[in-house]
């Protein structure tokens, strides 16, 4: 990725056709009138799944309501929006640089989800303040931009929110997106309304996108011209959080208890646990004192797995009854085939633990998840058919032979079992897998060009006003 983006960067830079920065007022009309439908069907759902984890401040910051101590008197702060913990893990290095670079400017986080948010308190917790990214009405919108006054708003990868983006123009703020991506999925919904998206990224003053794929799918969709740079994926420099008082505890508890080895399947989606518990059935009647870490992607599913592993008829034990303060705690461990991980901001640092990992999402067609924590720890990675998602970074790994690809439970049994009898090529695969992520660095180096540059426009162009 690193040796042909200038060049590419300077390709995509020539002039093309104009693209229009103003949207015809009913055009974001008919935007918000569809967007208030959509809340008012899924209000229900949403206000009973989110009942335990908000607050009554932070509803009100749905509303851009937010924190008097927040109010900034003149312009000039950094507004950074990640929705939850893999974009707010992924800018953790982006926004310390920035911090550096411009001491001066308060940098505030917004979320979607009480994961980030958690995640951005434990990993960025100097930030001038953190809220929960308001409803996309202009109204909501406004209030917060009004109350913080920035200079600049990241967005990080897809949040393509048009009445944040417009209200954030309008106000004369710099629009930058950062680690920027297309799936599949959202190419395809967005191409459904291309003159929209052209004027909802006409809002955007620079465009950094993760791939030379996700560089010609923004700048299809109608793109500022000059604005979209290849920068490459901020992903492949995030570190994973230190080994928690939890990890080292069960590190010392498998070890006591003689359990190895041990295979982590991480972020695993509906449908996708009894392919897991198929494949484990195999590998455990080879290997006795294995152990499964099984963590769920969702919170809102740790019941419905404990309820399959109960239905299956599989000792288990959960993260969530385990008593870390207990000297006994490694008697826990003697006899379950598995510990359900029903915790969250705490995978990451398991990775290290783990003799193999299997990344869900993928034996389901759901898009996969991303490869790149366990590939910091060097471990055997395997996934399924279906990276959709993260396509170029499953890609990278499978042609550098640092990742395996399985077909479906059987086949993910065999490749275990296969590789847990040969030490050396399970090793070889690891110590690849950290190659990768080594060599795709300089991501954060590119990005931060890219918003100084951006900062620097910005404040000539307020001067020569």
């Amino acid at each position: 990725m690193g040796a042909g983006i200038s060049s590419y960067n300077r390709e995509r830079s020539r002039p093309r056709a104009g693209c229009p920065l103003d949207a015809p007022p009913d055009m974001y009309l008919v935007y918000s009138f569809l967007f208030t439908l959509g809340m008012l069907f899924a209000a229900p759902y949403y206000l009973w799944r989110r009942r335990r984890e908000m607050r009554a401040g932070q509803w009100r910051e749905r509303f851009g309501f937010l924190p008097d101590s927040f109010r900034q008197p003149t312009r000039g702060a950094i507004w950074m929006h990640a929705v939850s913990v893999g974009e707010t893990l992924a800018v953790v290095g982006l926004v310390k640089e920035l911090q550096q670079m411009f001491p001066e400017r308060p940098i505030f986080l917004s979320h979607v989800t009480p994961a980030g948010r958690e995640a951005g308190e434990g990993r960025l917790p100097s930030v001038a303040g953190r809220f929960y990214l308001p409803l996309d009405w202009r109204g909501s919108v406004r209030r917060a931009i009004e109350h913080i006054r920035p200079e600049l708003l990241i967005i990080v990868e897809t949040e393509l929110w048009p009445n944040l983006l417009h209200a954030a123009r309008e106000s004369g703020a710099r629009v930058v997106m950062v680690n920027a991506r297309l799936s599949d999925r959202s190419f395809r919904r967005y191409r459904l309304a291309r003159g929209f998206m052209r004027n909802v990224l006409g809002n955007v003053n620079k465009i950094c996108a993760q791939t030379a794929r996700d560089v010609e799918r923004f700048t299809s969709l109608g793109a500022r011209d000059g604005s979209v740079v290849l920068a490459g994926n901020l992903k492949f420099e995030a570190q994973p959080p230190r080994l928690g008082e939890f990890t080292g505890m069960l590190k010392a508890a498998l070890e006591r208890a003689q359990r190895t080895p041990v295979m982590v399947a991480a972020s695993t989606m509906a449908g996708e646990e009894p392919l897991v518990l198929q494949a484990w059935e195999k590998i455990r009647a080879a290997h006795p004192e294995a152990l499964l870490i099984l963590a769920p992607r969702h919170p809102a599913r740790f019941e419905e797995v404990a309820g399959i592993l109960k239905d299956a008829g599989i000792s288990f034990v959960r993260r969530s009854t385990l008593d870390l303060r207990d000297d006994r705690v490694a008697e826990e461990f003697t006899a379950p085939q598995v510990l359900l991980l029903d915790s969250i901001g705490e995978l990451a640092g398991l990775f290290e633990l783990a003799d193999a990992v299997f990344m869900g999402g993928s034996l389901v067609p759901t898009g996969g998840h991303n490869v790149l924590e366990p590939a910091y720890w060097s471990k055997l990675i395997l996934f399924g058919p279906h990276m959709e998602n993260f396509r170029d970074i499953a890609q990278l790994f499978l042609e550098a032979e640092a990742a395996v690809e399985v077909r479906d439970a059987a086949h993910l049994a065999e490749v275990v079992l296969k590789l847990w009898k040969d030490d050396a090529a399970a090793r070889q695969l690891g110590e690849r897998a950290r190659q990768v992520l080594d060599r795709e660095s300089g991501a954060t180096r590119r990005t931060l060009e890219q918003i100084r540059e951006v900062l620097e426009v910005r404040v000539a162009t307020r001067a020569g006003a």
